[in-house]
């Protein structure tokens, strides 16, 4: 799941990447050239703008990449960072979450990724097997059982 979701970071963080420098392309000013209107100013700033967001947010996916590489691998008998956790909902229907770090609310092989501050983590704070846990969603609150944990 690690592993899984990791790639799934690093291509983010590819197309990141590239869109970064082809953001800061589009605002280089050379030597020879000023910008002769406001509106080619205007387009440059932004470009700029763009170009510092998109370095911000692959700095943020590069540190989820290394907190990625700190989580422990072993099988975890209760819910936290780290764990893979399967939940049956009070309709019968049944769920993976993974906590790991940087997780969005991510599909990746076949849980949906949260992050250890989520709501949905705080709720499985500590659950084991067998406990039972309320969860918001869809605008309701739901029971939940706990199947497993990984």
């Amino acid at each position: 799941m690690i592993r899984t979701f990791a790639a799934l970071v690093g291509d983010r963080l590819a197309a990141i990447e590239a869109g970064s420098d082809a953001a800061q392309a589009g605002a280089r000013v050379d030597g020879t050239h000023r910008p002769a209107s406001r509106g080619e100013r205007g387009a440059v700033s932004e470009q700029a703008a763009l170009a510092h967001g998109l370095r911000v947010r692959a700095a943020a996916l590069r540190t989820t990449l290394l907190q990625l590489a700190d989580v422990p691998r072993t099988k975890r008998e209760r819910a936290g960072p780290g764990a893979l956790v399967l939940l049956e909902d009070e309709d019968g229907g049944s769920h993976w979450w993974a906590i790991l770090p940087g997780g969005q609310g991510d599909a990746a092989g076949g849980a949906t990724v949260v992050s250890p501050s989520s709501p949905i983590a705080q709720a499985l704070a500590d659950a084991e097997p067998g406990d039972a846990v309320s969860l918001r969603r869809d605008g309701r609150l739901k029971q939940h059982e706990v199947i497993d944990v990984r």
